[in-house]
């Protein structure tokens, strides 16, 4: 919770967002598609990344002091538009194109009604939906945790709020154990929040900064096992050690550890944006299908249930090409509405002006 304005580097990355982490979406959305065809049923443990990322990127952890914005009302209610011209567009083009394609066929009247606003869920859809919810809560537990660091000194520090939240994190996946609460994730999300205090300690700590950069290699194996641990603890893998485990679906039955280990991927490729992960995460196909994730994600479902084939590794081909290809179209219509209404509205303040 620094004020510094310096723009400090990591490895000699600007203080911006990395693009490997558009490439590690593009992985995470491969490993939805991979799980919805039945082939590496790991989607759950994909979400968690999704998750990790995105409080990770809450306090934007290049910059200093980034999460202060939400002490602002007009900031949070800038933080709320971005959010939902990032989600919005997207999923009712595809609810449109959904019913057209199947009326109430495939989501009943009642349930399709209440996705408009985001009061129920269908299917792979629950992610929307407690993504929706979690961009909404979330500015208040920041406004709680900063305003009382304004008194309590201790709070200021970023590894101290890395525990606080890593707490938090946890004392709410056990109300979610104890409940009846629909599960949104909110204890992954603020782990990822935990994961980007930890990552500002390490990068403005210059002795931390060094160790960590002294031992890049170790850091680059770490990250490779990760990997190699998520493609081992599919039930698709593990059947083979044992029958009774053939589904055993861990990124849904140990949702806390898994959200955890996602958040440590999440830091190392941080740490090493530019080891030999970080390079294949930033290759041009990677950082493409990363960018069109969520409108893959929304649409690669529908498509699987739309196409009768047998094979479920052709399924996965012809359902990740056409979903990639829809959401190509879809986020480039998006973005020239976007643009366009930019344009006009820059038009307009020129006319106020003169």
């Amino acid at each position: 919770m620094r004020n510094n304005t310096d723009k400090p580097t990591v490895n000699n990355q600007p203080s911006a967002r990395l693009v490997q982490f558009d490439g590690l979406r593009g992985i995470a959305i491969i490993t939805v598609v991979l799980s919805h065809c039945n082939i590496l049923n790991q989607g759950g443990v994909a979400n968690a990344v999704f998750f990790a990322l995105s409080g990770f990127l809450l306090i934007n952890p290049f910059k200093d002091a980034y999460e202060q914005r939400f002490l602002s009302i007009w900031n949070i209610l800038k933080f709320y538009k971005s959010k939902a011209i990032r989600i919005m567009p997207a999923y009712y083009i595809v609810l449109l194109i959904l019913y057209l394609q199947t009326g109430f066929n495939v989501i009943e009247k009642d349930v399709f009604l209440k996705l408009l606003y985001f009061g129920d869920i269908h299917g792979h859809l629950w992610y929307v939906y407690a993504f929706f919810w979690l961009m909404y809560i979330i500015p208040f537990v920041f406004v709680i945790l900063l305003l009382l660091a304004k008194k309590i000194k201790f709070l200021r520090n970023d590894l101290v709020c890395a525990v606080i939240f890593i707490v938090l994190s946890a004392v709410i996946r056990i109300l979610y154990l104890n409940s009846d609460m629909f599960d949104i994730r909110m204890d992954q999300l603020m782990l990822g929040i935990a994961a980007g205090y930890f990552f500002r300690y390490i990068r403005t700590n210059e002795k931390k900064k060094a160790f960590f950069s002294k031992h890049s290699i170790l850091g680059q194996v770490l990250i490779l096992m990760l990997v190699l641990l998520v493609i081992a603890s599919s039930c698709d893998v593990l059947k083979y050690i044992d029958p009774v485990l053939a589904d055993y679906y861990v990124g849904w039955e140990l949702i806390f550890t898994v959200g955890f280990f996602m958040c440590i991927l999440v830091i190392l490729v941080a740490l090493y944006p530019d080891g030999f992960i970080g390079k294949i995460l930033k290759s041009k196909a990677l950082v493409f299908v990363g960018k069109h994730a969520f409108s893959v994600y929304l649409l690669n479902n529908f498509v699987v249930d739309q196409l009768n084939i047998e094979s479920k590794y052709f399924l996965f081909i012809c359902v990740f090409s056409v979903s990639l290809l829809l959401a190509w179209i879809i986020d480039s219509a998006i973005d020239k509405v976007k643009s366009l209404i930019q344009n006009v509205l820059g038009i307009n303040k020129q006319k106020k002006v003169t």
